[in-house]
C-alpha cells in the first residue's frame, strides 16, 4: 500500500512540476517596449505608423515596387475597457505578415516590399475598422 501511495504522491508531483513549467501565459518570454532596429535594414525605406483608438496615422504611404520597408509601429492606444487596446497590421494580398504592438510598444519589423503596383488595403484584424491603404508604385 505505501508503494502505491509514494507512486501517485510522486506521479502527482511530477504532474505539478511540468504544469508549472508550461504555464507562461505570454507567450514564452518578456515583451520589448521598444524593439531595436532589426538586421538588414540598412538600406530600407522607412515607414513610421501610429495606431490610435480608432485610426492609423498616416492611413496612406507609397511605396516603391519592390522596396524592403522597415515599419516603426508605435501603439498609443491606452483606452481600456470592454475594447482590446492591442493592434495588429496585416495585408495578405501583398504579403506583409501579422505585426501584433501591445500598448505603450513601438515595434521595428523589416518587410521584402512588394513588387505588383497598386493600392492595398492593410488593416487590424482586432478592430476592422481600422485600416489604411499602401500604394506600390
Amino acid at each position: 500500500m505505501k508503494t502505491k501511495k509514494y507512486i501517485f504522491t510522486t506521479a502527482l508531483f511530477l504532474f505539478a512540476l511540468i504544469l508549472s513549467a508550461c504555464g507562461n501565459s505570454d507567450g514564452g518570454g518578456d515583451i520589448v517596449m521598444d524593439e531595436p532596429v532589426p538586421a538588414g535594414a540598412e538600406d530600407a525605406m522607412v515607414i513610421e505608423l501610429e495606431f490610435t483608438q480608432d485610426e492609423i496615422v498616416p492611413n496612406r504611404v507609397a511605396v516603391p515596387a519592390g522596396q524592403k520597408v522597415l515599419f516603426v509601429i508605435y501603439n498609443s492606444d491606452t483606452k481600456t475597457g470592454d475594447l482590446n487596446e492591442d493592434h495588429n497590421l496585416v495585408a495578405p494580398d501583398i504579403e506583409l505578415q501579422e505585426m501584433l504592438v501591445i500598448p505603450g510598444q513601438t515595434i521595428r519589423r523589416l518587410w521584402d516590399g512588394y513588387d505588383v503596383p497598386g493600392e492595398y488595403r492593410a488593416g487590424c484584424t482586432i478592430h476592422s475598422w481600422i485600416d489604411m491603404t499602401i500604394v506600390i508604385e
